[in-house]
């Protein structure tokens, strides 16, 4: 029988150390603080254990030692979403000008091994996109020192963000839309809610719904999963019912995309029988017909930004003395605005019930 192959885990048992720092230690990653007892203590156990790394992967993790990767939860679609184009589209220009490269890994819905896919890319830090509520992947980076960012914001999480104030922009896209004197405003969120963006998307619109004096009728509430396809079938579902809300605010453009396609099956124009109004601005929202009213993200913004972020705190690392505080995380929110176009029909002034 062929003899096992002496693994990272087996040196990281034998040392008493994390796997991570196993990987560290044997790729000479810089900008770790991990002290020379410790370094002394992996290598000699890899001496002992008579472990050989995979030379593939070290190779990998030479080539990648001024690496950032990014990390997307986002399924089938993550090429086709035209916002995450723009948010990669802001990183690459940062990334260009320092000169490093970035490492793009979609990844599956139930997918939390962050840590494992720093170990095994050799990344220096890495940049996550459309992060859960509580994601323990999260946690598990922060406490392996492994730096970090979120484009999402996370209440209770101590990594650094970058974001807008998703909650805050929801409620005033449907303010507008109650301002413009639709009482019935039915929403299609552009992901599960155990998403960090769209749970705070659907806070704003019931947000919005209460400052007027109105609670949500759950029968007006579809779910989409980041696909024009899962916003087709939702104003699908939602044009079916009786009576029909007169409004419908998208989670995000894309499930605008299908919900106007939807109406146009069947022959229901929008604005005239129903609005639409989306979220993000993509580049395709002012060529739809009509043109989508929809809120404004910086997409390349919070690319550039996350990326500016993360190597500052790559570089605190490398700076900092053995034993010294981390750095507290960092918040950075950038603004958002209404872009105002043809998707949805003025009805009446209105205003919040006294």
């Amino acid at each position: 029988m062929k003899p096992r192959r002496v693994s990272a885990q087996d040196v990281a048992e034998r040392a008493g150390v994390s796997r991570t720092t196993v990987s560290f230690v044997l790729n000479n990653s810089p900008g770790k603080s991990i002290t020379e007892e410790t370094r002394r203590r992996v290598l000699r156990a890899a001496d002992e254990l008579g472990y050989m790394p995979n030379q593939d992967a070290r190779r990998l993790a030479l080539v990648r030692s001024s690496a950032i990767g990014v990390f997307i939860t986002h399924s089938q679609y993550v090429y086709s979403d035209v916002f995450i184009s723009r948010v990669v589209e802001g990183m690459s220009q940062a990334v260009n000008k320092n000169r490093i490269q970035l490492v793009i890994q979609p990844l599956r819905f139930e997918e939390h091994g962050y840590l494992r896919l720093v170990e095994e890319s050799g990344v220096q830090g890495v940049i996550l996109i459309n992060t859960r509520e509580k994601d323990p992947g999260v946690a598990e980076l922060c406490s392996h020192g492994v730096p970090a960012v979120s484009i999402d914001f996370m209440e209770d999480s101590l990594v650094d963000q970058v974001y807008v104030d998703n909650r805050g922009a929801a409620r005033e896209i449907v303010k507008l839309v109650l301002d413009w004197g639709h009482s019935d405003v039915a929403m299609i969120t552009h992901a599960p809610l155990e998403f960090s963006a769209s749970r705070r998307r659907f806070e704003g619109y019931r947000d919005a719904l209460a400052e007027y004096g109105m609670g949500i009728n759950e029968a007006w509430v579809h779910y989409g999963s980041f696909s024009e396809d899962s916003g087709y079938r939702a104003m699908s579902a939602l044009l079916r019912h009786e009576p029909r809300p007169t409004a419908v605010f998208a989670g995000n453009d894309m499930i605008a995309y299908g919900a106007l396609m939807a109406c146009r099956d069947i022959g229901v124009a929008v604005p005239d029988d129903i609005s639409i109004v989306g979220f993000d601005d993509d580049y395709l929202s002012r060529y739809t017909d009509p043109p989508l009213t929809t809120m404004a993200l910086p997409a390349a913004g919070l690319g550039s930004e996350a990326v500016n972020l993360l190597i500052r705190r790559i570089q605190a690392g490398r700076d900092a003395e053995p034993g010294s505080e981390y750095l507290p995380s960092q918040r950075i929110v950038l603004p958002t605005h209404i872009s105002i176009r043809g998707s949805c029909k003025r009805m009446k002034e209105a205003g919040p019930e006294n």
